[in-house]
């Protein structure tokens, strides 16, 4: 069993351990409007050294930065520490990274939605790995206490560090007052998709469901305007019992709750349960041109590899084209000791499938592991 403590307060480098005087580094920082209303605050923590830094400190916080919604200040940092094995002796690998309020300024108290997300830089490909977002909701008063808002598991690896042995942390904050929430723009969108309303609908889309093709309506400006793609699949149609519908979208090769995200990314450029349909919507994103919903799935698929999801995933990126999720994957298959003890390459039904329909992925991937396929092809497949 491990175990993990957390400070209940804003930590300082001891006395006692050896000075790094570079170790904390910089936080620099970015701000995201995904839609109107809605900012994103995006800060960089640069670590120097981190590898020597964490064999030789006890704890790694990063400078504080602040975050400013409607007259009200929040301050922050992120800090590093790490879990504990069953000899008491620290784990330097996972880290465990924390997000941390230390002191809120406002005039006006009420309640706001936090979410925030992780993610560390790969240098090798160039492209950030990210966790799943998170959220909780707090009270917002003035306050100097600290409070920890959460934390996430994360391994670091020898793609994560650049030339100068410098890993990067990012983490993206998002502060919404209930009252911004109620009406955001992605929120009133949301509310019309979920209306399915005739009465200002133009558009009927057919989806496929076990009972026979299902119909959804839509909006054909928001359908246009977001995929030119789908634009030219709309269909001059004539419902007689309803003038309003000027339009039909044939999408009767998809699943019924596939395209009902599909259309919430077009709403809202969000998708409710990604882990489960970023496997269904990535085809898709790449087929309608929407690089948007590809770089969120691409991420949900980066942060959901394991050893039995791999071959699928390095599959699925190949077929649709996405260097940095393919990457990725041959990536892990080099780092992960689980698949280089052949476990679950020798005995797993997607690795032979990959082997009869992409041998030269196959093959690119046995070479990653540093395994022969001749090899992991003579287990039997398990029962």
């Amino acid at each position: 069993m491990i175990y993990i403590t957390m400070p209940n307060h804003v930590s300082k480098k001891s006395k006692t351990q050896d000075p790094i005087d570079t170790v904390v580094g910089s936080v620099s920082e970015d701000l995201e409007v995904p839609v109107a209303s809605e900012i994103v605050f995006r800060k960089i923590w640069r670590i120097r050294k981190f590898k020597k830094a964490v064999s030789k400190l006890d704890f790694v916080d990063s400078p504080a930065f602040t975050c400013s919604v409607n007259g009200t200040i929040t301050q922050w940092n992120v800090s590093v520490r790490f879990w504990k094995g069953s000899n008491g002796k620290k784990v330097t690998n996972p880290v465990v990274l924390c997000l941390n309020l230390t002191g809120v300024h406002t005039s006006e108290t009420g309640q706001a939605r936090i979410r925030y997300q992780f993610g560390v830089w790969d240098a090798n490909i160039r492209h950030w790995e990210c966790s799943s977002i998170s959220s909780t909701v707090l009270n917002l008063e003035s306050r100097q206490d600290l409070l920890s808002i959460g934390y996430k598991s994360l391994g670091i690896h020898d793609r994560h560090s650049d030339n100068e042995k410098d890993v990067r942390i990012m983490i993206k904050i998002q502060i919404i007052h209930s009252e911004e929430e109620e009406h955001s723009l992605s929120q009133d969108l949301a509310r019309i998709l979920a209306v399915n309303s005739e009465e200002f609908s133009d558009t009927i889309i057919e989806c496929a469901s076990d009972e026979g093709n299902k119909t959804l309506k839509s909006h054909s400006l928001l359908i246009r305007s977001r995929s030119k793609k789908l634009g030219t699949k709309l269909e001059d149609f004539q419902d007689k019992e309803n003038k309003n519908i000027r339009y039909k979208l044939d999408l009767s090769f998809i699943p019924h709750d596939v395209v009902q995200e599909f259309l919430r990314y077009i709403y809202t450029d969000k998708v409710q349960n990604a882990e489960m349909y970023a496997c269904k919507l990535l085809p898709l994103s790449k087929r309608y041109g929407l690089p948007g919903l590809t770089a969120l799935c691409e991420r949900t698929l980066i942060t959901s590899i394991t050893p039995t999801t791999v071959p699928n995933i390095l599959l699925l990126a190949d077929e649709c084209g996405c260097e940095n999720l393919r990457k990725a994957a041959l990536h892990y298959c080099e780092d992960s000791e689980e698949v280089k003890g052949n476990v679950h390459i020798g005995k797993s039904l997607a690795w032979r499938v990959m082997e009869m329909v992409n041998p030269d992925l196959f093959l690119e991937a046995c070479e990653s592991i540093g395994s022969s396929s001749s090899n992991l092809g003579s287990t039997d497949l398990e029962e």
